[in-house]
């Protein structure tokens, strides 16, 4: 997890209505449904984690698999 961040910052993320793509998103969902679905399913598994319980991490390896 980059300790830069905190949980703040990866809740924000999250109810934003814009990917970190730029692509509009719905609120509570990490990405986009283009960018989500690019994911492998591992990836996409482990975004469902709560925040302070590995959310953070999958968040970030989710946007550095992208290349955001």
């Amino acid at each position: 997890m980059d300790r830069t961040k905190d949980w703040k910052f990866y809740y924000d993320e999250l109810m934003s209505d814009e990917c970190a793509c730029g692509n509009p998103k719905q609120p509570s969902r990490s990405f986009c449904y283009r960018c989500y679905m690019a994911l492998p399913g591992d990836m996409r598994r482990d975004l469902w984690k709560r925040l302070g319980e590995g959310y953070e991490e999958a968040y970030e390896a989710a946007v550095k698999y992208l290349e955001l």
